[in-house]
């Protein structure tokens, strides 16, 4: 067996490989053991995954989301309770509850009191653009689908290692050779939004990630991602963006991943949870003061 990234013999590898981390909820897009081998699984999570996970906009938005970490941890976001005896604390989210840390106590003192009923965190609704630890993700990412997409069929699977086309994409993503792989990002719909399926799914589910190639006639494959509502897309030939954006034109800027029969159950944006948490502790009604 041979690892799709570096080439090398990875027959003795025992890691299993997951196209999205595991701490963005991804439990089912995962390669098996020796497609990609140890050390680049090693590689591409301290030095690709790691530092993008840890970026501000991430943190928040699995903070918000109770998503968590690949140990199963709650991600902490600092809090600030607006008191004299308050001030900022890593607060967790657990399901309909909150956390906090025991040396800081006196918040829940606080807030048993009922000397203190608002809570203030940042909500961080977007990824700052181009930004070399993403790029260097998706392309990751982008390599990794087509392996998946090959299966168990060997001969497909060695294409995908063989492709030379494919060289420039597997040499950054690994290495970060060359100038930073353009990517185009957007927001195509929000964390709050539900989706029904009325074929094989009626209740309302949300989405927490998608992917899929656009394959244009041209021979260009476009890779897509979509996390928590921002949808992501990269060439998987060349730093270049101008024929994704030709196609959205043409198609009235709709998403590449098209789902069948589901629809989107749309609903106003809400960012009140501090309403909701502290009505466990509280009989007052708590201000969000959330921006």
């Amino acid at each position: 067996m041979i690892c799709i990234f570096c080439k090398e013999d990875s027959s003795d590898s025992k890691s299993i490989e997951h196209i999205i981390p595991e701490s963005l909820g991804n439990k089912d897009l995962i390669l098996p053991k020796g497609i990609v081998c140890d050390k680049c699984n090693q590689y591409f999570a301290v030095k690709v995954e790691k530092p993008m996970l840890e970026m501000k906009y991430f943190r928040n938005v699995r903070f918000r989301n109770n998503i968590k970490s690949k140990k199963g941890r709650n991600i902490p976001y600092k809090t600030l309770f607006p008191h004299k005896d308050g001030g900022w604390v890593d607060m967790y989210i657990d399901d309909n509850s909150i956390a906090i840390n025991g040396d800081d106590s006196h918040i829940i003192n606080l807030i048993k009191d009922q000397k203190v009923n608002q809570m203030m965190f940042e909500v961080v609704d977007s990824l700052s653009k181009n930004n070399s630890h993403v790029s260097r993700f998706l392309a990751k990412s982008a390599i990794e689908l087509f392996a998946l997409k090959a299966g168990n069929n060997h001969a497909n699977l060695d294409e995908v290692i063989n492709m030379k086309e494919l060289d420039p994409l597997r040499e950054y993503a690994s290495y970060g050779i060359g100038d930073k792989w353009l990517y185009n990002q957007r927001r195509i719909y929000s964390e709050e939004d539900r989706f029904l399926d009325p074929v094989f799914h009626p209740e309302p589910y949300e989405v927490l990630h998608e992917l899929d190639f656009l394959f244009l006639e041209s021979g260009i494959y476009y890779f897509t991602l979509v996390i928590m509502g921002i949808e992501y897309v990269i060439n998987c030939g060349a730093s270049e963006l101008d024929l994704f954006h030709n196609w959205l034109k043409e198609n009235k800027n709709k998403s590449p991943i098209q789902r069948g029969t589901e629809y989107m159950i749309k609903k106003d944006k809400i960012y009140n949870i501090s309403v909701l948490l502290f009505s466990s502790f509280s009989s007052n009604t708590a201000k969000s003061f959330l921006s």
